[in-house]
């Protein structure tokens, strides 16, 4: 009887100490298993959160682009002046460069050029000065012009224009350049004729 007792005893303790470690080894597995899966989990997070930061970017580059196009579009246009600024600027955009404002002080300055460019058509006035002695004592670190010959008044086909030529295309897309003026006007014999300048303090 008493043999029979510590046989009984013998095997729950046995199956005990079985059942402990194999639940305990469960454990550890299912701890090991758990890591992992928490690792994985952190993982697809960190992956998911890095997509969403590159596609928030991609958005946010697209909003600036639009906000620029916006500002500056030709339905709020109010002259020719501002068209050409458009064009402009939409160039400058495109290549990574800072916007420019239109500068009245330019105005007078451009419109004489652009009549004495239908007269004499280079870089220099009709009188042999030199072109920056039409701002009449104005200095700046940085001065640029373009001139152009049209058939018609189109701001788009004339920055169209000077974007195909390696000089005019330079300092549209200069990044000295904060400030432009432009003015255009028809000559005697029937053409557009159109002085740009651009300029920095």
């Amino acid at each position: 009887m008493l043999l029979a007792v510590v046989r009984r005893l013998h095997q729950r303790k046995i199956c005990w100490f079985y059942c402990e470690v194999q639940s305990y080894c469960s454990n550890a597995e299912g701890a090991a298993c758990g890591d992992k899966v928490l690792m994985r989990e952190e993982l697809d997070r960190k992956t998911k959160e890095a997509r969403e930061m590159k596609t928030l970017r991609q958005i946010v580059s697209l909003l600036v682009l639009a906000v620029v196009v916006f500002a500056t579009s030709t339905t709020y246009a109010s002259s020719l002046q501002e068209e050409v600024l458009y064009y402009v600027n939409i160039e400058r955009a495109a290549a990574g460069v800072q916007m420019l404002v239109l500068d009245e002080s330019l105005d007078q300055a451009t419109t004489i050029r652009a009549e004495e460019a239908s007269v004499l058509f280079a870089h220099k006035r009709p009188d042999g000065r030199e072109v920056k002695s039409v701002l009449n004592g104005a200095s700046y670190s940085w001065f640029g012009e373009n001139l152009a010959i049209s058939s018609v008044m189109d701001a788009q086909r004339i920055v169209r224009a000077w974007m195909g030529s390696p000089t005019h295309r330079a300092n549209i897309l200069n990044r000295h350049f904060t400030k432009m003026g432009v003015s255009c006007t028809r000559g005697a014999d029937g053409h557009i004729y159109w002085a740009q300048m651009l300029v920095c303090d």
